[in-house]
């Protein structure tokens, strides 16, 4: 059961897009929760920036201060358009403002994910902050995350799920964690690729089967193959060939001295994605 979800609203150095904070709230509204949204801004306090060490090709405060100006009107429109979408979808809104700096640490949010039921990120746009951010809820909080894309298809219907399925612990994690959201679907295409790794189990498709059906999922079993494709494309490709609203998958990575080494769809999932991705580890 999903009833509290996180959403985290970067402000600098872009702006959430109206369309990631209106896929979020259209989610809670299909799962009857509610929202907090996080949201910080950039601390104009000149003590709180990061030391400028060497030659600087720009008068560092001055930047410093420009990018604060940003991040506050950024967070201020944020906070308009969320709350006018909570009241548009009738849906309850715990708006969180707060100062942050640049380079912060993770942890408060992962500590906050960790008492949601869901986490909802936009996807960083070629942000190594921002994706090291992603990385740190999603192997760190022991919660779901839900990847919504700036560009690409938005959030508005539940209607057509992909599940991507290869007999694993996170693909069974990301299923199990999945099925408030694939209730609501009408079609479900639970999907395993083929062609890259060996797929060792000991059940069979009709314990697949089994599962499903007692979860009272409409869903259809396909394969696809890589042929010369990637997994993490191969995925999005047959995601996209069904119209998907939401691709379900496991996230493969492990942390090493501080830093995730993410496996190769799961990295794939975090650059790019032309849907909104569920992803559980």
């Amino acid at each position: 059961m999903i009833r509290e979800i996180l959403l985290w609203v970067p402000t600098s150095p872009d702006a959430a897009p109206e369309r990631v904070l209106e896929s979020a709230v259209a989610l809670c509204q299909h799962l009857g929760a509610g929202l907090t949204a996080e949201l910080l801004q950039l601390n104009s306090d000149p003590a709180s920036w990061p030391v400028a060490v060497g030659s600087f090709p720009l008068d560092f405060p001055q930047l410093m201060n420009e990018l604060v100006v940003k991040s506050e009107a950024n967070a201020s429109a944020a906070a308009a358009s969320l709350t006018r979408l909570g009241a548009e979808y009738s849906v309850a809104l715990d708006l969180r403002r707060g100062l942050t700096t640049p380079y912060a640490s993770s942890a408060p949010l992962v500590d906050l994910a960790r008492l949601h039921d869901l986490v909802v990120l936009p996807v960083p746009e070629s942000d190594a902050v921002g994706n090291s951010w992603v990385q740190s809820v999603l192997f760190g909080s022991g919660r779901p995350v839900v990847l919504l894309p700036s560009p690409g298809k938005r959030l508005q219907w539940l209607d057509r799920i992909v599940v991507a399925w290869d007999w694993s612990r996170e693909a069974a994690r990301a299923l199990t964690a999945a099925l408030p959201l694939i209730a609501l679907a009408k079609t479900v295409h639970v999907v395993t690729v083929f062609g890259e790794k060996h797929i060792d189990t000991a059940c069979t498709q009709a314990d697949l089967e089994k599962y499903l059906a007692a979860h009272h999922v409409k869903y259809s079993l396909e394969r696809a193959e890589l042929e010369g494709n990637s997994i993490g494309n191969a995925l999005m490709e047959h995601a996209e060939s069904a119209d998907a609203d939401l691709l379900v998958m496991g996230a493969y990575g492990h942390s090493r001295l501080q830093e995730f080494i993410l496996g190769g769809a799961t990295r794939e999932m975090l650059r790019d994605p032309p849907l909104p991705v569920f992803l559980c580890h």
